[in-house]
C-alpha cells in the first residue's frame, strides 16, 4: 500500500501544475493553485472546529466546483468525507448523517435544510462565510499545523440497501492512494487530460474520476449526469475519458448521438455484454472499452480488463489491479 495521503498527492500535483485548469463546472474553470488556496482556507477552518483525525465531514453541496473544493477541504484537514447527494431522499439523508455522526456538515443555501439540525452546518456561499473564510491562510502548511496519517479515514460512502440497511463502508487514504498509483499508471498522460465527472458522489467510482486526474495534472469536468455526453454539455474542450455503469451509457448511445468522443470509455457497476461494446464501439470507432470490477469495501476497483479486438460471449472482469489480490472461489 502507498503509504502516503490523497491530500499530500494533490499538493504535490500543484506544486508540479499549479496554472493548469484542474476544474471545470458550469463554465467555470479554476486552475490548480486556485484550488489549493480555497481548500486550505476551508480546511483551516475545519482544523479550527476540531477537524481531524477519524473525525467525519458531511458534504451537501450541489455538483461544481464548490463540491470538490470542500471534498478536498476534508481530507487537508485530516478528516474524512460523508457525500450527501442532495437528490437523495429526505429519509436516507437522515439515516446516513445520523449513523456516521459528522462533527460539521458543509452545505449551500439550497441544501442547508436537507442536513437537518443535528449537525452544525457552514453554508459555503453564504457572503458572510465567505469572506470569513477569506481571512483564513490559503498558503502551505507549517510542520505541526495538522496530522495527516495514511491510516486515517478518507471517507464514508453508504451501500445502496438494496438487502437491508445500508452500511457504512470506511475507506483509508493509504488504499484510496494505492487505487490512484494504479490508476495513474493505467490512465495517466492522455486519459486523464479531461475527464468527465458525471457519477454521484456518494458512489466511489467518483472517487477514479475526480481524483485520478487530480493528482496526475489532468483537468475534470464536472456535470451533473452521463446525460451531457448527449446533451452537449460538457463544454467546449470535450473529454478523453468518461465512465459509468453499462445500463446508463447504453441510453447515452442509444440515442441521437454523443456531443463528444472520448478516447477511453470505463464501465463498472453491472455486468457488461459483448452486445453492449459493439454498440458503443459503433458510435465510438476506435474508443477503448474498460470493464473495471470491484466491491465498495475493496476501494471502488479490483480487476479490470481492457477490450482488444471484436468481444464475443460473456466479457470477462479482466485481473487484479496493481496492489490487489484477487481470490476465485467455486
Amino acid at each position: 500500500m502507498a503509504e502516503v495521503t490523497v491530500a499530500e498527492l494533490f499538493e504535490a500535483q500543484v506544486v508540479r501544475s499549479p496554472g493548469a485548469v484542474a476544474v471545470v463546472a458550469g463554465g467555470v474553470s479554476v486552475s490548480y493553485a486556485e484550488l489549493e488556496v480555497r481548500a486550505n482556507r476551508l480546511a483551516r477552518w475545519l482544523v479550527a472546529q476540531g477537524v481531524g483525525g477519524e473525525s467525519v465531514v458531511a458534504v451537501c453541496v450541489p455538483r461544481g466546483v464548490d463540491a470538490v473544493v470542500a471534498l478536498l477541504a476534508v481530507w487537508k484537514a485530516g478528516g474524512a468525507y460523508l457525500p450527501v447527494d442532495p437528490g437523495y431522499p429526505v429519509e436516507r439523508i437522515g439515516f446516513m448523517v445520523g449513523d456516521a455522526r459528522p462533527v460539521v456538515a458543509l452545505v449551500s443555501g439550497a441544501t442547508v435544510s436537507l442536513v437537518g439540525g443535528s449537525v452544525r452546518s457552514l453554508v459555503l456561499d453564504d457572503p458572510s462565510v465567505v469572506a470569513e473564510l477569506a481571512g483564513f491562510d490559503g498558503g502551505v502548511w507549517g510542520v505541526g499545523e495538522r496530522v495527516l496519517s495514511p491510516v486515517h479515514p478518507a471517507y464514508v460512502i453508504y451501500t445502496s440497501g438494496s438487502t437491508g440497511v445500508p452500511k457504512g463502508v470506511v475507506v483509508e487514504h493509504r488504499s484510496v492512494a494505492a487505487l490512484l498509483s494504479w490508476a495513474v499508471g493505467v490512465f495517466g498522460g492522455d486519459d486523464f487530460e479531461r475527464v468527465l465527472v458525471s457519477t454521484s458522489f456518494n458512489f466511489d467510482v467518483s472517487v477514479f474520476e475526480l481524483f485520478g486526474p487530480l493528482v496526475s495534472g489532468g483537468s475534470v469536468e464536472v456535470v451533473a449526469d452521463l446525460l451531457a455526453l448527449a446533451d452537449g454539455g460538457c463544454g467546449e474542450w470535450g473529454v478523453s475519458l468518461v465512465s459509468g455503469v453499462p445500463s446508463a451509457f447504453a441510453q447515452v448511445v442509444a440515442g441521437e448521438g454523443l456531443s463528444v468522443a472520448p478516447r477511453t470509455v470505463v464501465l463498472a457497476g453491472e455486468a457488461l455484454t459483448a452486445d453492449a461494446v459493439a454498440a458503443i464501439r459503433g458510435v465510438l470507432p476506435g474508443v477503448r472499452v474498460a470493464n473495471i470490477y470491484g466491491p465498495t469495501e475493496a476501494t471502488v476497483y479490483s480487476t479490470a480488463w481492457f477490450a482488444g479486438g471484436d468481444v464475443a460471449g460473456v466479457v470477462p472482469i479482466g485481473r487484479p489491479i496493481s496492489n490487489v489480490r484477487v481470490y476465485v472461489l467455486d
